[in-house]
């Protein structure tokens, strides 16, 4: 019997749809899984018949490789294969090779065939197979076994393409969306809290870019400071797109400044908007297309809708909200999917609740909010926090974040890396 190579079989959904840009996407999935496996030892990754397949080397342990292709956006399911002959009962062989390695009271067979030269289309040769399988399950684990293809324990799953059979055995999930970096560059204004963070991830499956700007209070204290908590999801959301930039900007002085000039009630939304304007421009830096918040309606007193508007108002980019319609717990558990709720859990000085008015203004108006901030040299303190703000790079590479050097922001930093 042939050695039976083993590789990890892998679907997309949206990218199927794009039609005459469809090798674009698919190029930049199959760039995306390479960089996502380095270190690992993978043979080859090639694009049979509108599926990609992971060659592993020999003897190479699959988990590794699992664990970091659910890691990558586009990919749609995966499941490990392994290559069978071409003949009937040689798929057979590798099927039951695979199927009858645990006990299960149902299963189904599903074929899709690529190569339309094959002898047999997909329905026989799901029936013959079928009931050859069928044959062995029952003479190993009872009369009880049976087919149900609705809803099978096992499925057993054959792609005959062009050039090989693959067979595998029960499909994983992978994260869908679209290829990391397809969809251009985008700046997040990142908290340590649990809803950025999360509005971040799911602009990055749009095929997004995302970089990040975090305020935080001055001087940074040890166990208190917000910084080393964006630091960490900053982290922890970098091996979903290879590579991520931090901006930490100190705010403390500049809220200084407004709760100086301002009437107290409307200090939140002010401190909001100068968020929107100094995150802007590092954004327009980076050539970004857009700004993102974790912004959920009404959860707060400054996302009711009027507040909403007041603050979104000073953007000149366009303005993301992809949380506008979750509730908090929809939030925190997706947080905890993607593993960044313990650390936004921890304690930490924000700086938005430093000088908290006991009373924000809940409907705000643009004109009262004019006001308010025409007491403020606006400019004066966008620039200090673009001053003050430094720069941080995080990488992915062969399983490993690291962090680049810190430089300030201001300095010549390439709009591309």
């Amino acid at each position: 019997m042939m050695a039976m190579r083993q590789a990890l079989l892998i679907h997309y959904h949206e990218i199927a749809l794009k039609a005459g840009n469809r090798g674009f996407f698919v190029g930049r999935l199959k760039e995306n899984l390479a960089a996502a496996l380095e270190g690992l030892p993978v043979d080859r990754i090639v694009h049979p018949d509108g599926r990609i397949a992971v060659w592993l080397k020999d003897d190479a342990p699959v988990e590794p490789v699992i664990e970091r292709i659910q890691r990558v956006f586009g990919v749609a399911n995966l499941a490990v294969a392994r290559e069978a002959g071409r003949e009937l009962a040689e798929i057979a062989d590798v099927a039951w090779g695979m199927l009858g390695e645990r006990a299960f009271g149902s299963f189904a067979v599903r074929v899709k065939r690529a190569d339309k030269n094959y002898p047999m289309n997909s329905l026989e040769v799901e029936r013959k197979l079928g009931g050859m399988l069928m044959e062995r399950a029952r003479e190993k684990f009872g009369p009880q076994v049976k087919v149900n293809l609705d809803a099978p324990e096992r499925t057993c799953l054959v792609e005959i393409t062009s050039g090989v059979v693959l067979v595998a055995v029960d499909k994983l999930q992978g994260p869908g969306g679209m290829p990391s970096g397809t969809a251009g560059r985008l700046m997040c204004l990142l908290s340590g809290g649990f809803d950025s963070v999360v509005a971040a991830w799911y602009m990055m499956k749009r095929g997004a870019k995302v970089h990040f700007t975090h305020f935080h209070a001055t001087p940074e204290r040890a166990g208190e400071s917000s910084a080393p908590v964006a630091r960490e999801l900053a982290r922890r959301l970098t091996p979903w797109q290879f590579g991520s930039q931090l901006w930490l900007v100190p705010f403390e002085e500049i809220q200084r400044h407004i709760v100086a000039k301002a009437p107290s009630e409307f200090r939140i939304i002010l401190y909001r908007r100068m968020m929107l304007r100094i995150a802007e421009r590092l954004a327009l830096r980076k050539r970004c297309l857009g700004l993102v918040t974790g912004d959920s309606l009404a959860q707060v007193a400054s996302q009711t809708l009027h507040n909403l508007r007041t603050v979104g108002e000073v953007a000149h980019l366009p303005l993301y909200r992809p949380l506008i319609g979750f509730d908090k717990e929809e939030i925190i558990a997706m947080a905890r999917r993607l593993g960044t709720c313990e650390t936004s859990s921890q304690k930490f000085e924000d700086c938005c609740p430093l000088f908290m008015p006991k009373h924000p203004v809940i409907f705000s108006e643009l004109d009262s909010v004019a006001q308010a901030e025409s007491g403020l040299d606006v400019e004066a303190l966008v620039q200090l926090g673009l001053d003050g703000a430094t720069l941080e790079r995080f990488h992915f590479k062969a399983g490993e974040v690291t962090v680049e050097t810190v430089v300030k922001a201001g300095e010549s930093d390439s709009p591309e890396s």
